[in-house]
């Protein structure tokens, strides 16, 4: 039996990665900067929200990205943003099959949904990545400024003239990627 401190602990542990999935739906997913002398020391964001799709200064990115002929952003243009609350509804059920699967010492079936889990949350990184990519190779010809298709930053920073461009998972994503990564702990000490 265990003892009473330990045995808080155990269970703080094996319930810690789905309280860490619950919020996550109301924070931001992904968050973009961009920056140019003509700002100064304010910088643009836009912001990818779960529930509400995109926001932040998209009407000044907007115009900035029609003169070097980038498309526009918004929650028409990104479409696929109407399916992110279906996924994180996913992650949550995924999240109580398996800690209720891991609880009850069914192994199999919280190793199966811990799987999926961290395929879905390498899904949405996968994503990010190649929607800015696709982003950044689209480029309008005849646009007032010519700029070059650029690999875009995924995570960090990035210059494309005189623009500056940080991109960087933001609160959702870092619970949905550490939610399993505490859960694949857990599995493994209650597997040894």
């Amino acid at each position: 039996m265990k003892s009473g401190g330990k045995k808080v602990i155990f269970y703080f542990m094996l319930f810690l990665p789905l309280l860490l999935v619950i919020p996550s739906p109301l924070l931001p997913l992904w968050s973009f900067q961009l920056n140019a002398p003509l700002y100064g020391q304010k910088w643009l964001t836009v912001v990818v929200h779960p529930l509400w799709g995109v926001s932040g200064d998209l009407q000044e990115i907007n115009i900035v990205n029609h003169y070097v002929g980038l498309g526009r952003i918004g929650n028409e243009e990104i479409q696929e943003i109407a399916y992110l609350p279906y996924v994180y509804l996913l992650s949550i059920f995924l999240a109580i099959l398996s800690t209720a699967a891991f609880h009850l010492k069914k192994m199999r079936l919280g190793k199966l949904s811990l799987s999926l889990r961290i395929l879905l949350v390498l899904s949405l990184y996968l994503y990010v990545y190649l929607w800015l990519y696709n982003y950044t190779h689209t480029i309008t010809p005849g646009a007032a400024i010519k700029i070059e298709p650029f690999d875009p930053p995924f995570i960090g920073e990035h210059r494309v003239a005189n623009f500056v461009i940080r991109s960087f998972p933001d609160l959702s994503l870092a619970l949905l990627t550490a939610s399993p990564l505490i859960e694949l702990f857990n599995a493994y000490r209650l597997t040894r």
